[in-house]
């Protein structure tokens, strides 16, 4: 797939988010619902560029969990916002309109840590359907990558899609706790700072964990990951069931 055919056609934008020292976690996702995510939604001129936007709060459960041994660093992300454009151009019109930059400007600080994990990707590859998750799962983990250092950027796409991907497609132990999995490809744009997104979904946190456990993640999937991602710039929120906002 050409730079060309990867930045057409629909993008999904994520961004990974942590609140402002000093601010409590119901402070921080009800400023974000209310009055950030919000500003947007009641500002016709800035919603009509945005097709859907979620927020994804951080489980209560998994704040301060201590993770397993395959699990990398908490990096104490509050949550993850996704957004949803018809083009690339309709993000950069949201990102240039005036009154978004300087709304932006002035509400960033007043709830959240000025770094944010993000990346602009295009309409995702359902691993394991059905597409965005089945209706009824409780939780979804939402992981945000870097490729391995010295490893080109279609090398990468090609063998998280077809290799790591089909791991997910053929191995029963791995398939069978999925209510869903899909991968978001990051756009080929001058600075980005991580290749894409993975969101599984599951039944719940339990779920999710013991699904780490099956030999296949450590002897299969464990391997694979170190072999093209950078393991430093692995981040990832284990979220509640989205807030739609748009």
């Amino acid at each position: 797939m050409t730079s060309s055919q990867r930045n057409g056609g629909p993008v999904k934008v994520f961004a990974f988010i942590k609140r402002r020292e000093g601010t409590s976690r119901d402070e921080f996702h009800r400023h974000r619902e209310e009055r950030h995510a919000g500003f947007i939604a009641d500002t016709p001129d800035l919603a009509r560029h945005v097709r859907r936007y979620e927020l994804h709060h951080r489980l209560v459960a998994d704040d301060g969990r201590e993770r397993t041994g395959i699990e990398v660093p908490d990096a104490g992300f509050d949550g993850v916002a996704i957004q949803w454009f018809d083009s690339l151009a309709d993000l950069e019109a949201l990102r240039d309109d005036p009154t978004f930059r300087e709304f932006a400007a002035a509400d960033a600080p007043r709830y959240r840590d000025p770094y944010v994990a993000s990346v602009v990707t295009r309409t995702p590859d359902v691993i394991v359907g059905p597409a965005g998750g089945a209706p009824d799962a409780g939780m979804s983990m939402i992981c945000i990558l870097r490729r391995a250092p010295g490893t080109a950027l279609d090398q990468f796409h090609e063998h998280w899609l077809h290799h790591h991907g089909g791991l997910f497609q053929t191995i029963p132990e791995l398939r069978e706790p999925l209510l869903g999995y899909e991968q978001n490809h990051g756009l080929d744009l001058p600075g980005a700072e991580f290749d894409g997104v993975t969101q599984q979904w599951f039944a719940s946190l339990d779920a999710w964990i013991e699904s780490l456990a099956v030999p296949a993640h450590a002897q299969i999937v464990e391997p694979d990951v170190m072999s093209f991602l950078d393991p430093g710039a692995i981040h990832f929120v284990v979220a509640e069931p989205p807030t739609v906002v748009i």
